[in-house]
């Protein structure tokens, strides 16, 4: 039995964040530009990106979420990759540094799990730094995961485009670089590129298969 753990911006969104689109949704386009290159650079943190959100935006409306979850320029056959997985017994989970009330629309997708950012959902409430996730916190989140289904982290396929994923990389069994950046291409196992995430899936089931 494996885990596949999935992220999310760049991967499942190709070529794209869910920032970007929710800027969209809100007729804010363009308005992200320095603060992502900022993060890019490492000239701000996740923290100083998930404070930046906030300070902008306040808390998001339901139905705009839903807006830019349904414009999203989603990989094909998501849907179908997870389905098999259930369908042999496995588990998938997403995990990713973007907010909650975006990702968490992924769960009908059936992910078993997905672990996100959480930002504040009434204007009452302030925002939980502590909430906010960042790229060391992915192996352990995976590690949870696995840990709640009687598995190892080493039992895990880990999907993923960019440095957010290098410490994910490093802790699991399996890496798959879709879609993805140079910083991953010493990291991963096998590369796949394109628009359908079966594609990759495949790719990758044959690649731990042979390997057994």
């Amino acid at each position: 039995m494996r885990a596949h753990v999935f992220d999310m911006d760049g991967t499942l969104l190709r070529r794209t964040s869910a920032p970007v689109l929710l800027a969209a949704a809100l007729g804010q386009d363009g308005s992200l530009e320095e603060l992502e290159e900022r993060f890019a650079t490492g000239t701000a943190t996740a923290v100083d990106f998930a404070r930046a959100l906030h300070e902008l935006w306040g808390v998001v409306p339901t139905e705009i979420a839903r807006r830019a979850f349904v414009a999203a320029p989603l990989l094909a056959n998501i849907r179908e990759v997870v389905a098999d997985i259930h369908d042999r017994g496995e588990r998938a989970c997403l995990i990713t540094m973007s907010p909650d009330y975006f990702a968490e629309q992924f769960l009908e997708f059936g992910f078993d799990r997905v672990f996100a950012s959480r930002f504040p959902r009434s204007p009452e409430t302030a925002l939980d730094e502590s909430a906010i996730l960042n790229p060391q916190d992915k192996p352990r989140l995976a590690a949870r995961f696995c840990a709640e289904h009687g598995l190892e982290i080493g039992d895990a396929v880990a999907y993923g485009d960019s440095m957010s994923d290098v410490f994910l990389f490093g802790e699991v069994g399996w890496r798959v670089s879709v879609n993805g950046d140079g910083h991953l291409a010493d990291l991963a196992d096998i590369a796949v590129e394109g628009p359908d995430l079966m594609v990759a899936y495949r790719a990758a089931r044959d690649w731990c298969d042979s390997r057994r």
